[in-house]
């Protein structure tokens, strides 16, 4: 599921790339090519390159937006892996010293059964 939100953050990135691309070329040629004077070409071409600059800044907010987001997510995930991996080496802590101390307390039988056989026998 991770890779599925990588690849749609890749690939609006790509898009909106191209679009950019496209519409500045479009506006490029059409003002270029429109029978205007050059001042009037100048001044349509100030106002295109100043919306351009506005709806690309408008795309790279989102775009950042977008990624602290993931990042957010990413955080938030290796907190709760981790937060998991402390709880299972807890539990396992616990489990071993519970095993340890059954052990201990079978060798302190086996020495006692052996002391008292060996008592016997003497």
């Amino acid at each position: 599921m991770a890779n599925s939100n990588n690849d749609s953050g890749s690939c609006a990135g790509k898009v909106a790339l191209a679009l950019f691309a496209g519409m500045a070329a479009g506006a490029i040629i059409g003002i270029l090519f429109a029978p205007k004077s050059g001042k009037e070409t100048r001044q349509e071409l100030l106002e295109k390159g100043e919306k351009f600059i506005i709806l690309s800044k408008e795309t790279i907010s989102e775009f950042v937006d977008k990624t602290k987001d993931f990042a957010d997510i990413g955080m938030q995930k290796v907190e709760e892996i981790k937060m998991m991996g402390e709880d299972i080496l807890d539990r396992s802590s616990k489990k071993i010293k519970k095993t340890t101390k059954k052990i201990k307390n079978i060798i302190e039988e086996g020495k006692t059964a052996a002391k008292k056989t060996e008592d016997y026998l003497s």
